[in-house]
């Protein structure tokens, strides 16, 4: 359980301290008031990444050189930004890899943000499939950071191509191929998982049944031969055009796609399922995980409301922000501790 978190320089706070004494904390306040940059140092704290921009330098304080987030957890965890990159600590301990750092203090977030997943484009949904399988998998995090190499490797290849680098290319080629098939299947394996877990999550919040189906830019069976074929296309385009990098995974509705289909209260509840779907994962690993909700009881009626609360009620812990706390059930409002912004 999160005990402490401090920010200095971070975003809109100059300097914030806070103590947590209960496994369901409500961040209640208006708009704007840095509601969602708690949740997001606590994301960061775990994953190493802000959910809401890749450029790190912009969680600096306007002026500042530098910021830093650090909470207390089962250990101390800290990562200080500065113009030159991100550190990571543990327990004041300095880890050169993030690899070693990411996933250590577990949490799942869901954010507005995450409309991306139905919404977005196909990075959005491998940038989620590579960050939760790399939290849980080590091996997977291991070897998407190769292919990555790789590809970039191979890319470079492409623009400076002559025949007598032939050779070369199938080398890396043969590399990636490898890769491919290994990371694929533990890709769908992934996702097979988190449709059996789907299935019972989406029956307790009574919403829509949701499937996930994953979508391969090549012959999965035949995937040399697919490289192969694409080869000439590549060098003339000086670019790699398949591979896990241009995968994507399908979410159907009642085998509806989503993305067609779904109105913004029914790809809300989506997303919300598949997030408690992956906390399930982490159940069944018997991994304790932190739940991180942001603006969750927008667009959702009462009904839905008392669903979700009923569901977080005896989890590890969990934080929620809200612009109003009539919504929440006042037998839960007596159990959490409840910080005013």
């Amino acid at each position: 359980m999160i005990q402490y978190l401090e920010l200095y320089h971070f975003r809109k706070f100059q300097e914030l301290k806070l103590n947590f004494k209960s496994k369901i904390v409500i961040f209640a306040g208006p708009n704007a008031t840095g509601k969602t940059t708690i949740l997001e140092a606590i994301y960061l704290l775990s994953t190493s990444k802000s959910h809401r921009t890749s450029d790190i330098q912009s969680l600096i304080q306007n002026e500042e050189s530098s910021c830093f987030a650090e909470l207390k957890a089962d250990k101390t965890y800290k990562i200080e930004i500065t113009s030159d990159g991100k550190k990571s600590y543990i327990n004041d301990i300095f880890y050169s890899k993030l690899s070693d750092f990411i996933g250590k203090n577990p949490v799942l977030l869901f954010s507005p943000y995450d409309l991306e997943l139905i919404q977005g484009s196909k990075s959005a949904r491998r940038r989620f499939l590579d960050l939760e399988l790399s939290l849980i998998d080590k091996t997977y995090l291991r070897g998407i950071m190769t292919y990555k190499k790789l590809l970039k490797e191979r890319n470079e290849l492409l623009k400076i191509y002559t025949t007598d680098k032939k050779m070369i290319l199938d080398v890396l080629t043969d590399q990636m191929v490898e890769l491919i098939l290994k990371l694929s299947q533990q890709r769908i394996h992934f996702l097979n998982i988190l449709n059996k877990k789907l299935k019972v999550v989406c029956e307790q919040l009574e919403c829509e049944q949701l499937e996930l189906e994953y979508i391969s830019s090549y012959d999965i069976k035949n995937c040399r031969e697919s490289f192969r074929m694409k080869e000439k296309y590549d060098i003339l385009s000086k670019t790699t055009n398949i591979g896990l990098h241009r995968d994507d995974f399908k979410i159907q509705l009642n085998s509806l796609e989503a993305k067609e289909f779904a109105s913004e209260g029914q790809m809300r509840n989506a997303i919300l399922s598949l997030k408690f779907a992956l906390k399930e994962v982490y159940t069944e690993r018997k991994q304790e995980i932190v739940l991180l909700l942001d603006d969750v009881f927008a667009s959702i009626d009462q009904k839905r409301i008392n669903h979700i609360m009923e569901y977080i009620k005896n989890e590890h812990q969990t934080f929620i922000t809200t612009t109003s706390l009539f919504n929440i059930p006042d037998y839960l409002l007596k159990e959490a501790q409840i910080i005013r912004l």
